[in-house]
């Protein structure tokens, strides 16, 4: 038996360009916990980068498949604005 190993190249999400929070978590079909992110300061795209898994813990995500696909979507977002060139401090929505 001949095995071959073929390099898997991780495959680039592309997403649109966000102005909110809102517009991002309606995007994942997130928007319930709109009021959770507002009530934890948690009101530009900047600040939505710089999330981890404890932080969406402590602002209630619960369920760990949601965590898991904010935290996917969120790794999208920081390389797409790294491939534009664009400083996560630049976000500013």
């Amino acid at each position: 038996m001949v095995t071959y190993f073929i390099p898997i190249r991780s495959i680039e999400v592309r997403l649109p360009e966000f102005q909110s929070v809102d517009d991002w978590l309606k995007y994942i079909n997130m928007e319930k916990y709109w009021e959770a992110f507002q009530a934890n300061g948690v009101n530009t795209l900047n600040k939505v980068t710089q999330l981890n898994e404890e932080d969406l813990k402590e602002i209630g995500i619960k369920l760990v498949g949601h965590r898991n696909k904010m935290k996917k979507s969120i790794k999208a977002m920081k390389s797409q604005y790294h491939n534009k060139g664009i400083d996560e401090d630049e976000v500013t929505q």
